[in-house]
């Protein structure tokens, strides 16, 4: 396949490069600072991608520090302008995450910005959500997919469950390029009805792709279909809060008070279907007390985990979640207590004269889980 016509992908930041592609018999010149030291590699790997895809053109790169994926992205997004198409490639593998696996902080990472993206896995957050949305304007969100795309492939995220924000409107866009990229999950922004999901999914199984769904909740119609948005999927492990969305659509100030709630909306609509409540992020990435009296007074509400929208927010958020000796020592006489019960074939464990029940024990085995990641 021939293209017709010239194309370009890319930015001039660190760390990413230009990809300009123009009809051509197949010649890749490069344009670097270090172009000696890997011309030949860089040439390589495009005229190979360039024969899997079947498709001839002359290849123009001018790099700042790219490497591989990086190139692979840019070109792949400049071909496909060329030929109007969407570009395949060969899925992924990767395991799937458990429903209840913890998901206390999730950084959210933009999704045009190689820089960001290559430096995630040293931050040690539960989640890395490459954003394709809020983060994302509308002229590079064509190339973002491709980046986001080969990242998901190619990168080391680390012990972090990956996910992506789509577009919610343009979702089929999204997915029929980063489904190859075979996230563990979809963020899902400005979900208001059971519809929206139902829409998603559809959307999924045209484009194979089968992972977790995590609806984002900031409007006033999905506060008041929390519940209904909770229990509309199978694959949905925890729906999210966005305040500073909800804030402009009803209005309100980003008050504890004003906030309070649509919070308490979410975590009942969460636990109410078995699945994680998770807060939304604290915009001043400079106040730090700030961020940790938010995340002990959304803990104490029953969320599972707050946003993050910087590297530095993480540890803080982390420590707020960190279990006291006394909940630790709790918890263990907790356990101890049901073991008991199962030694002697008792049917119901007691603790104190209090019956144990399921709720309480689930709590009781977080504790321990959380306070075993901490030692």
């Amino acid at each position: 396949m021939k293209i017709m016509e010239e194309a370009v992908a890319g930015t001039e930041n660190k760390r990413d490069c230009i990809v300009r592609v123009k009809p051509g018999e197949g010649n890749v010149t490069i344009k670097s600072k270090t172009g000696w030291m890997f011309e030949e590699h860089i040439k390589d790997i495009v005229g190979k991608r360039l024969e899997e895809i079947g498709i001839e053109a002359d290849v123009e790169i001018q790099e700042s520090g790219a490497i591989d994926y990086v190139i692979m992205a840019r070109l792949e997004a400049a071909l496909s302008k060329a030929i109007r198409e969407e570009i395949p490639d060969k899925k992924a593998r990767r395991g799937k995450t458990s429903k209840d696996r913890m998901r206390r902080s999730r950084l959210y990472v933009p999704g045009n910005n190689p820089r960001f993206i290559n430096n995630v896995a040293v931050y040690g957050c539960d989640c890395t959500i490459l954003d394709l949305e809020d983060s994302v304007t509308v002229e590079q969100k064509h190339d973002a997919r491709y980046l986001v795309k080969n990242a998901l492939k190619e990168m080391d995220f680390g012990n972090a469950e990956i996910w992506v924000r789509i577009n919610k409107e343009m979702a089929r866009e999204d997915l029929a390029v980063i489904s190859y990229g075979n996230p563990h999950g979809l963020c899902i922004p400005k979900v208001e009805s059971r519809e929206d999901i139902e829409v998603i999914e559809k959307i999924m199984a045209e484009a194979n792709l089968d992972c977790h769904l995590m609806p984002i909740i900031e409007t006033a119609k999905g506060i008041a279909n929390a519940k209904e948005i909770a229990n509309a999927s199978d694959k949905i492990v925890a729906i999210a809060f966005g305040a500073e969305d909800y804030t402009r659509d009803t209005g309100a100030k980003r008050t504890w008070e004003a906030l309070l709630y649509p919070r308490s909306q979410i975590v009942v609509a969460a636990k109410a279907a078995d699945i994680q409540a998770l807060d939304t992020i604290y915009p001043n990435i400079e106040d730090n007390e700030g961020l940790r009296e938010e995340t002990m007074k959304i803990i104490e509400l029953g969320f599972d985990g707050k946003g993050a929208i910087h590297p530095g927010q993480i540890e803080i958020i982390h420590e707020c979640f960190m279990p006291s000796q006394e909940e630790v020592e709790e918890a263990k006489k907790i356990i101890a207590a049901i073991e008991e019960a199962k030694k002697s074939g008792e049917g119901v464990a007691t603790l104190n004269g209090r019956m144990i029940d399921l709720p309480v024990e689930k709590k009781a085995r977080r504790i321990l889980k959380l306070a075993e990641m901490y030692k």
